[in-house]
């Protein structure tokens, strides 16, 4: 049997050494790909454009209670009312007139024509409240107490805007037919007997309006 046969120390010094060289090989070819695929995603980011875009501005609308306010200040200014009466009527006139698709200053003066805005006035009639209405007449038509100052003016706005689509049907100027409907009854808008206090009417309606469009 023959002896196993040693190797020189300096043999395998030289295999050991040929290992290490091999891992740094192998450590230093992985560090490179690494550094190669950094390199180039960085440089893919690097390529990449970046679009910075205004959007486009809109101009900011008023607030309900910034619109109330300012409404308020061209009626008291207009029609000579307290602040705190122009302010409470404005409200409940901004929010009528915007149901019916009415002017908010063609019901404002028609409320100082009828009742320069009073809350509980009455007529010799039976009218009531701010849009001096018969109760007799309207409140099964507008469904409303109108006792009640904001219910009255919503009433006044539907009377308006129901007799502005009637007159729309045979009159040139269906507003001025509505007011003085307002005023005296539709059937009665034209009659000789009733047409000087329609125009009456009329004429006090439009210098109020013509008062508070200029403010």
């Amino acid at each position: 049997m023959s002896k196993p046969r040693r190797m020189k120390p300096e043999a395998t010094g030289r295999r050991l050494g040929y290992a290490c060289v091999g891992r740094a090989a192998l450590l230093l070819a992985a560090a490179c790909a690494f550094a190669v695929a950094c390199t180039a995603d960085r440089a893919d980011h690097d390529r990449r454009v970046f679009v910075s875009m205004a959007l486009p501005q809109t101009a900011s609308r008023p607030t309900w209670f910034e619109e109330r306010d300012a409404f308020a200040a061209r009626l008291a200014r207009a029609f000579h009312l307290e602040p705190s009466v122009a302010e409470e009527f404005a409200g409940w006139i901004l929010e009528a007139s915007t149901r019916q698709a009415l002017p908010p200053e063609l019901l404002a003066s028609l409320i100082m024509t009828e009742s320069s805005f009073r809350k509980n006035v009455r007529s010799t009639t039976g009218a009531v409240g701010p849009g001096q209405i018969r109760p007799d007449l309207w409140r099964t038509w507008c469904g409303a107490d109108l006792t009640e100052p904001q219910e009255n003016i919503d009433c006044a706005a539907f009377i308006v805007s129901h007799y502005v689509k009637v007159c729309a049907k045979d009159a040139s100027d269906a507003e001025a037919c509505a007011l003085r409907s307002y005023n005296v009854g539709y059937r009665n808008r034209d009659n000789r007997y009733f047409a000087a206090a329609a125009d009456r009417y009329l004429a006090k309606i439009e210098r109020h309006l013509a008062d508070l469009q200029s403010t």
